[in-house]
C-alpha cells in the first residue's frame, strides 16, 4: 500500500509555504536522533536543511567508537578471575548503550537500526565481551560500506555462536547462518536464492570454530574443519570460502540487495507504507556508490520526500525513543539519587515494555510500530513517563517555568497561545481536536481565577506557573499522538 507522500527525492528547499523552522528541526532529530532541546534546536536554524543533514551525518561518521572497557576482549577465564560474572558486565554495556542514545545522536540511531537488522540475542551466546565487540562492529560499519559490513559482521563471535557458524564443520554442515544471510540480511525471504544455494553456501562458510586463546576468546579459521570441495552458488562453481560467498552474492544479486536494504531503511525512517519508486531510486544510488551507505542516507534525508508532512506521525516511538526523547527534549535535572540510577531505570523499563537492548524478540528483530503498543504496554508508558517527570519536579520545579519562558517568551499571557506552542513542541505536526485543545487549556489554567487571565493579572512570574506547566506535560503525554514521531 502506498502512502500519501507524493514528494520526490529533490532536496528540500524551504519556502514561505513550507518554512524551515524549529518544528522541522525537531522532526529531523526525532527521526535521525533521539530528540533535541529547544536551546540546541535554535542553534540549528542558521543552517540550511542540506547543511544540517550533512553536519549530522558527517559528525556521526567522525565520532570515535565507544571506548573499549577493560574487559572488552577478555576470555571466559579472565571474566571468572575478575570475581564478576558475564551478567554483571553485560549490564554495564547495556547502560553504556543508553548513555550513547542520550548523547550520540544519529550514530547511535543508525547503530540501533542495524542491531535490529544483523540481529543477535545476547542470552543465546551469553558472553559480555562478545556483546561489546558486536556493538562496536555495528558502530564501525553503520556509516560505512554495506558489503564490508556483511563480511565482517558474519565473523563476529556473537554472530558465529548465535546463528551456529561455530558449529558449521565439513563433517556436519549447519545451514542456519547461510539461510539468514540471504533471507534476513541481504535479499529477503525467498528472493533470488534456492535451497541448494543455502546448502552450498553453508559448506563454503565452514571452518570458523576455533578459539584463538581459550573459551570466550576470538574465533578464528580452522582449515581442518573447512570443506574444501567445489560448491555451486548462484550458478558459480569453485572451491569457495567465506569471502567468496560475499563476493559472489554482491556480484550476482546487487540489485536485489540494494532494493531490500533501501526498503528497510525507508520503513524505519519514513513510513511503513513504502513508495516503491523512491526505494528504486535509493537502490540505484546504493549500487552506483558501490554499496556505501552515506550517499543513500544523504539523498533520502535531504529530500522533499523526507520532510513531507504526510510522513509525519506515521511511526510509533519505540520504548527507547519514549524515554530518551523526553530527556533530550527538555534536558531537565534529576535528584542526585535518581540521576545515578537513571540509566538502569530506563533500561529496565524498556525491558518491561518489550525492548531489551541487544536482545530482540527473535532473529527477525523487533517488528516495531504497532507491535510496540498494546493494552499492557501503553499504560506502562504513561506511568513510567509520569514518574520521570515527577522526579524532575522533585529536583527543581522552577525548571518548568524556565522552559516555558524560553519557549513562548517572558511576556506571553495568553494560555491558549502557550498551550498551542507547547503542543507544537512536544508533538509532530497534527491538528488537535478542538475539545482536546480546550481540555489542555483548562488543565493549564488550573485553579487560577479566570478573571486573572482576562484582565492580564496573570503572568509567567506567578507562583503557580511551574505546576501549570507540569500538569500540561502530564496531560500531553497521555494523548495518543504523543506516541508518534
Amino acid at each position: 500500500m502506498a502512502s500519501c507522500n507524493n514528494s520526490n527525492l529533490t532536496a528540500y528547499n524551504p519556502s514561505s509555504a513550507n518554512p524551515w523552522d524549529i518544528s522541522k528541526i525537531k522532526f529531523i532529530y526525532r527521526r535521525l536522533g533521539f530528540g533535541i532541546s529547544l536551546e540546541k534546536a535554535k542553534t540549528k536554524l542558521g543552517f540550511t536543511p542540506s547543511e544540517l543533514i550533512d553536519q549530522i551525518i558527517d559528525n556521526a561518521k567522525n565520532l570515535p567508537l565507544t571506548t573499549a572497557p577493560e574487559w572488552g576482549y577478555w576470555n571466559n577465564s579472565q571474566i571468572n578471575q575478575s570475581g564478576k560474572n558475564q551478567s554483571y558486565y553485560k549490564n554495564i554495556w547495556q547502560r553504556q548503550a543508553f548513555s550513547n542514545f542520550l548523547n550520540d545522536g544519529f550514530r547511535e540511531r543508525i547503530t540501533l537500526f542495524w542491531s535490529n537488522h544483523f540481529v543477535t540475542e545476547y542470552y543465546d551466546y551469553n558472553r559480555a565481551p562478545y556483546l561489546f565487540q558486536y556493538h562496536i562492529k555495528l558502530q564501525k560499519h553503520s556509516l560505512g560500506n554495506f558489503k564490508e559490513f556483511v563480511s565482517e559482521i558474519g565473523l563476529e563471535p556473537a554472530m558465529l555462536l548465535y546463528l551456529n557458524g561455530y558449529s558449521n564443520r565439513k563433517q556436519a554442515p549447519n545451514e542456519n547462518y547461510a539461510r539468514e544471510l540471504y533471507e534476513l540480511f541481504t535479499l529477503g525471504e525467498g528472493n533470488g536464492y534456492q535451497s541448494n544455494d543455502i546448502t552450498e553456501t553453508a559448506r563454503a562458510l565452514t571452518g570458523y570454530n576455533k578459539y584463538s586463546d581459550g573459551n570466550g576468546s576470538s574465533i578464528i579459521f580452522n582449515s581442518n574443519t573447512f570443506d574444501n570441495g567445489d560448491k555451486t552458488i548462484f550458478g558459480k562453481t569453485g572451491n569457495w570460502g567465506y569471502q567468496d560467498v560475499i563476493d559472489i552474492l554482491f556480484n550476482e544479486k546487487k540489485d536485489l540487495i540494494a532494493k531490500f536494504i533501501c526498503q528497510k531503511l525507508y520503513k524505519y525512517f519514513i513510513s511503513p507504507k513504502v513508495e516503491n519508486e523512491i526505494v528504486n531510486q535509493l537502490a540505484a544510488t546504493f549500487v552506483s556508490n558501490d554499496f556505501n551507505l552515506i550517499p543513500v542516507y544523504k539523498l533520502l534525508f535531504k529530500s522533499e520526500h523526507f520532510f513531507d508532512t504526510n510522513s509525519s506521525n506515521v511511526l510509533i516511538k519505540s520504548p527507547i525513543d519514549t524515554f530518551v526523547f523526553l530527556q533530550n527534549d527538555f534536558e531537565f535535572d534529576f535528584p542526585e539519587t535518581f540521576q545515578s540510577n537513571y540509566l538502569n531505570y530506563i533500561k529496565n523499563k524498556c525491558v518491561e515494555m518489550g525492548q531489551e537492548i541487544f536482545k530482540p524478540v527473535d532473529v527477525a528483530g523487533w517488528q516495531e510500530n504497532h507491535d510496540w503498543i498494546s493494552t499492557g504496554t501503553l499504560p506502562m508508558r504513561w506511568e513510567f513517563l509520569e514518574y520521570i517527570i515527577r522526579r524532575h519536579w522533585v529536583k527543581n520545579k522552577e525548571q518548568f517555568r524556565s522552559f516555558i519562558i524560553e519557549l513562548v517568551g517572558n511576556d506571553e499571557k495568553n494560555p491558549s497561545t502557550i498551550v498551542s506552542k507547547m503542543k507544537d513542541y512536544m508533538f509532530c505536526k497534527f491538528d488537535m481536536k478542538p475539545e482536546e485543545m480546550l481540555d489542555a487549556v483548562n488543565v493549564f489554567k488550573g485553579d487560577t481565577p479566570e478573571n486573572y487571565y482576562e484582565d492580564g493579572t496573570w503572568t509567567l512570574s506567578f507562583e503557580s506557573v511551574p505546576n501549570q506547566v507540569f500538569n500540561l506535560m502530564l496531560f500531553f503525554i497521555n494523548l495518543p499522538e504523543y506516541q508518534l514521531k
